[in-house]
């Protein structure tokens, strides 16, 4: 019984198409009808990297929501999206036939794809995923970004008294 992990085509083309139009104009009254329009993003935040100020915001953010960044106009506007449920989701498979009643969590639509599954890129699970690469960055953003040196609790070597 093996666990697939699906997109939901239609509750990622409606993430796909905010970007595209925040990346032609990115302002408060885009963002406000943005989420408004959708009914899967709670909140979109704009956040233009170099003035270090904030182009947009509206709606309310979810802690137990979804939350997604990107990077737009080559690393210059960063967007900030909270959604309601993610459009990836996974399902387990018993029988071939089951993978056809696959639908969409939030929206019930049946219009999903199988993904390349995140699971897949660690045999154990229990290992730690590779830090990100920043080389793609422009230099401004790089500089500005930390990445921590933080070792879990089962990582860290024991100490025997």
């Amino acid at each position: 019984m093996p666990l697939y992990e699906y997109e939901c085509k239609t509750c990622r083309k409606n993430v796909d198409d905010s970007l595209a139009v925040i990346g032609k104009k990115a302002d408060k009254k885009t963002v406000t009808e943005l989420v408004k329009k959708y009914d899967n993003i709670n909140h979109i935040g704009v956040l233009d990297i170099e003035k270090e100020d904030v182009v947009g915001e509206h709606g309310e953010r979810d802690g137990d929501a979804v939350d997604l960044n990107f990077y737009l106009n080559e690393g210059a506007t960063m967007v900030f999206m909270n959604l309601r449920k993610n459009f990836r989701f996974s399902e387990l498979i018993y029988e071939e036939k089951d993978e056809k009643k696959v639908k969409c969590p939030f929206c019930n639509t049946k219009k999903v794809e199988k993904v390349v599954s995140s699971f897949a890129f660690t045999s154990d699970l229990s290992t730690n995923m590779p830090k990100p690469d920043l080389s793609n960055l422009p230099p401004s953003v790089r500089n500005k970004t930390k990445i921590g040196q933080y070792i879990e609790e089962k990582d860290r070597p024991k100490k025997n008294k």
